[in-house]
């Protein structure tokens, strides 16, 4: 509910009270996923990296700091080797088959990025951001009638959404790229006539 302040209060209290190593590591990584959702990145990684020295087979931990980072853009390689210790950890893992295709794509590894988020939108069909990943690879690599059915279902799944899921602004990028992709389409349509299906 982006109760930030409140949020923080209440893991201050918690952290008095916590003794037992797996309620610490937890308690470390709701930290920086409040850091993170804050877009304190620096913080969100320190609160994370501490949870990985605790327990470093948390995987909700590592695939969450290799997410964060894939989605930045930064330390890839790093970001990879997090988010396949998640997925070996918990192989049938919609979210890790997702960051796992997310980081491939941002390596530019494009066949990796469609199977492994190709799988995660088998695994997970209501998550509204695996299928804007999914779009983005489509669009990325020519198939603009698949990347824009796959944006179709990533604004349908956010319709559905609690408000406190979604973060400002995401609902208004999948649209415009949508917006765009179907422009892109009727131009193709007018200067060839009706595309093939892809």
């Amino acid at each position: 509910m982006r109760r930030w302040k409140d949020a923080d209060d209440a893991f201050t209290k918690a952290g008095a009270l916590t003794i037992k190593k797996e309620d610490r590591t937890y308690l470390l990584f709701l930290r920086g996923e409040l850091a993170e959702r804050q877009k304190h990145f620096e913080p969100a990684e320190q609160f994370f990296r501490q949870a990985l020295d605790l327990d470093p087979t948390s995987s909700m931990t590592m695939n969450y700091l290799g997410y964060m980072m894939a989605d930045k853009g930064i330390r890839l390689t790093e970001a990879l080797g997090l988010i396949r210790k998640a997925v070996e950890l918990e192989p049938t893992n919609g979210a890790y088959l997702d960051s796992l295709g997310w980081v491939y794509f941002k390596l530019g590894q494009y066949e990796l990025a469609e199977e492994n988020l190709r799988q995660a939108v088998e695994r997970d069909q209501t998550d509204p951001t695996v299928h804007d990943h999914l779009g983005d690879l489509y669009e990325k690599t020519g198939r603009i009638r698949l990347a824009a059915a796959q944006w179709e279902l990533s604004l349908a799944e956010s319709s559905k959404s609690l408000a406190a899921d979604l973060e400002p602004g995401d609902v208004a990028k999948v649209q415009h790229k949508l917006d765009s992709a179907k422009v892109k389409l009727a131009k193709q349509e007018n200067a060839v006539g009706p595309v093939k299906p892809e």
